[in-house]
């Protein structure tokens, strides 16, 4: 979801000088697409869940700071508003988000304070509600609101970067990691048409938890046994020894491997915030959740594989 930062009104024009630019290759099916595009637009914006996200915050007074209305009371809102992001496709939330950034920036208490949300729930590796494709759309916000200081626009930036990478809908990057059997192998290796990328740190005791979690769903035992799912587990951590005398606690069915040279963390091939990190991939290797709740990935999974 590479977005461009684009409030409203742009986002028009852009669709716009889009469509003109279309039609001048051959007028009649340029005109033909210019109609089917903005139609569709205009379906898209003037649904009845993008109008509710839209004029969500209708009504509220940013020019009051939130500590003196009620923090719990504002706090929740914002969290039934993230709450709302499903809805809707991607486009309308980046509208919906830069739009309430810009009238929550009038009052720079408040501007603060919600941006401290946002990174909360949307960003926190502990956050249930966690979801960097819908944090992209705040920071695609402060790397473009000239109204901030250079510095603090070029740290988001970064961060942006690191966000943006291995999206949902794009490859995931391939790497080489050593296998338990002595061999390495490639990620991308695998014939199964959904895999699941499990990093992890064998002396994380969270890990431990989560992985045997996994490892007890009957539904995933049955995805790998008919033959829907390969689990690919790579420890991140350093030392070989931890990885070898850890591998007894992964299931026979489950790929489990070693990063040895350290590039998944050293190069930024992956943002790894916290342990374990999930991926759920198609067949292809492109990414179909990113780092989502395993609650999540598992009704996600479910789905896929009983369509």
């Amino acid at each position: 979801m590479n977005l461009v930062f684009l409030h409203k009104g742009r986002l028009y024009r852009a669709i716009a000088i889009l469509l003109i630019c279309i039609s001048c290759g051959s007028p009649r099916e340029g005109q033909s697409v210019q109609n089917g595009n903005v139609n569709a637009e205009r379906e898209m914006l003037g649904s009845i869940p993008a109008k509710r996200l839209l004029s969500y915050w209708n009504g509220f007074n940013f020019k009051a700071k939130v500590q003196t209305v009620n923090p719990d009371v504002v706090e929740q809102k914002l969290v039934d508003f993230i709450a709302l992001f499903p809805t809707v496709p991607d486009t309308v939330v980046q509208v919906a988000v830069h739009d309430m950034l810009k009238k929550a920036s009038v009052e720079p208490q408040n501007f603060a304070y919600f941006l401290d949300k946002y990174s909360h729930y949307l960003y926190d590796p502990n956050s249930p509600m966690r979801n960097e494709g819908y944090y992209e759309q705040v920071l695609t916000y402060l790397t473009a609101d000239e109204t901030l200081p250079q510095e603090e626009r070029s740290k988001y930036a970064v961060l942006l970067e690191l966000v943006r990478k291995n999206q949902v809908g794009t490859v995931a990057t391939d790497f080489e990691y050593l296998a338990k059997d002595g061999k390495y192998r490639s990620m991308h290796e695998g014939t199964k048409p959904y895999k699941m990328l499990v990093f992890y740190d064998p002396t994380c005791t969270h890990c431990a938890a989560m992985m045997q979690d996994l490892a007890q769903t009957p539904a995933v035992h049955n995805c790998i046994e008919n033959g829907f799912l390969e689990i690919v587990s790579v420890s991140l951590h350093p030392d070989k020894d931890s990885w070898t005398g850890y591998q007894k606690r992964i299931p026979d069915n489950w790929i489990n491997g070693w990063d040895e040279k350290g590039r998944i963390i050293n190069d930024g091939l992956y943002n790894i915030r916290a342990y374990p990190t999930i991926f759920l991939m198609d067949g292809a290797n492109v990414v179909l959740l990113k780092d989502a709740p395993l609650d999540v990935t598992l009704r996600y999974l479910v789905n896929l594989v009983s369509r």
